[in-house]
């Protein structure tokens, strides 16, 4: 018996590799995703009412020296209203999540209330970081 005749050449691919490659991928996105959310820098107030938000929805953010973001994109205080009513008709959203910085002053966080209410929005959600009550 030769050896060609005892060792013959497998037609088939081996899938093993192929899965631990597309093993790895999947643990790559799913580590890496939560670190994508593109958000402006803030230094939000702690709150035991705060939850986790939803990360389809669009958030308007102000900063401590009182610039507004929509997204993550910088606008204007006169603008805010005509973009959440573009932006509501486009993806027909019924709620803004507000992030404001803890040292912004109240009244800075009613008028943006008061112009993403003027933008067709009713329902305003304020995002805090979750307090840690274990103390």
């Amino acid at each position: 018996m030769s050896l060609r005749d005892k060792y013959s050449a497998s037609s088939q691919m081996s899938l093993t590799p192929m899965v631990d490659v597309i093993f790895m991928l999947l643990i790559i996105v799913i580590i890496t995703a939560p670190l994508m959310h593109a958000q402006i820098d803030l230094s939000l107030p702690k709150s035991s009412a705060a939850q986790v938000t939803d990360e389809s929805s669009v958030t308007v953010s102000i900063k401590k020296d009182g610039s507004i973001f929509l997204g993550t994109n910088k606008i204007e205080k006169d603008k805010l209203p005509r973009l959440i009513w573009q932006i509501k008709e486009e993806k027909n959203i019924s709620l803004i999540e507000l992030r404001a910085d803890r040292k912004i002053e109240y009244g800075k966080v009613m008028e943006i209330i008061g112009l993403i209410k003027e933008g067709g929005i009713e329902n305003v959600g304020l995002v805090a970081i979750p307090e840690d009550r274990r103390k």
